[in-house]
């Protein structure tokens, strides 16, 4: 079967998880976490990107990606084919290191992206690594240690995120963080989820009225979202090719589609509708006129 074009923007963030091919381990000791993490950083740097969460357990990892300039696809070729190779000569091993390609699924709201930074710290407790939250704190291998050493969040540029653990200000931040989690552990977060990837995404979309809940910027941009998906289907173009402003008729004529159906049937702010594209203004204003 084809492989799905992902859907990858400027501002987009993205659920992604690589498994060791077969399943079997991609870390055999510290080391090798700790050059997965460099790469990570580094790599963050060179795509003006940020990690807003993050999980390494033996055989996987889960990273919570901001693709400040929809560079997704580049980030995760440089860092996965250079810890690949990192991996085999350093064990005199050939072949592939992880199980097909990388699965993402892209984060269209504060709340989804509230129960996916959850999910993703939480994993080590769910997998039996870690028996407890309070351990959870002293392993060393999520975004989870480092917000309890630091008592910094990752996601500072998402006020969304940051304001649902502000109600008694900055101080009980952590607190609230931890209440958040350990209501994970002990609620539907934990058990109505499983352990997959696919799974727990799946279990979040049929939660999706409850995940309305959010502020309007929000729920617009998904709205947003599922209008790309339309157009996409309309024309017969991928959402890629959209996003990646190419010139083809289809993908063109998409665009002056989710324009103006964003901008002149939603009332959605233009600038917004523009940078969820990837246009500049005078570009979308050039569009909207054409369409």
């Amino acid at each position: 079967m084809p492989r799905h074009a992902r859907i990858d923007f400027p501002g987009a963030v993205h659920h992604v998880y690589a498994r060791g091919i077969e399943k079997r381990d991609v870390f055999l000791d510290e080391q090798d976490r700790c050059e997965l993490w460099r790469r990570i950083l580094s790599n963050r740097d060179k795509f003006d990107s940020s990690c807003l969460a993050w999980a390494f357990l033996p055989n996987h990892f889960h990273i919570v990606f901001h693709s400040r300039k929809g560079n997704l696809p580049d980030f995760m070729r440089c860092v996965m084919t250079g810890y690949a190779g990192y991996f085999n000569r350093k064990y005199e091993r050939a072949g592939h290191l992880f199980q097909n390609r990388y699965k993402s699924a892209l984060v269209g709201s504060a709340r989804y992206l509230l129960e996916v930074i959850r999910y993703v710290h939480l994993n080590p407790v769910r997998a039996g690594i870690v028996s407890s939250l309070n351990l959870l704190s002293e392993y060393p291998w999520t975004g989870h240690h480092e917000i309890v050493r630091s008592g910094i969040f990752p996601w500072e540029e998402f006020p969304e995120v940051c304001n649902f653990f502000a109600e008694g200000g900055k101080t009980d931040r952590i607190p609230l963080y931890l209440d958040f989690l350990a209501a994970g552990v002990d609620g539907d977060c934990a058990e109505g989820c499983g352990d997959g990837f696919e799974a727990f995404h799946s279990a979040l979309s049929t939660r999706e009225e409850d995940l309305r809940t959010l502020p309007e910027k929000e729920s617009r941009k998904r709205e947003f979202l599922d209008i790309v998906s339309r157009c996409s289907k309309e024309f017969g173009t991928s959402p890629d090719r959209i996003f990646n402003k190419r010139r083809d008729r289809g993908s063109v004529n998409a665009r002056k589609k989710i324009l103006h159906a964003c901008v002149v049937d939603r009332g959605m702010k233009q600038a917004s509708v523009c940078t969820w594209l990837g246009l500049t203004r005078a570009g979308g204003a050039y569009l909207l006129r054409e369409g």
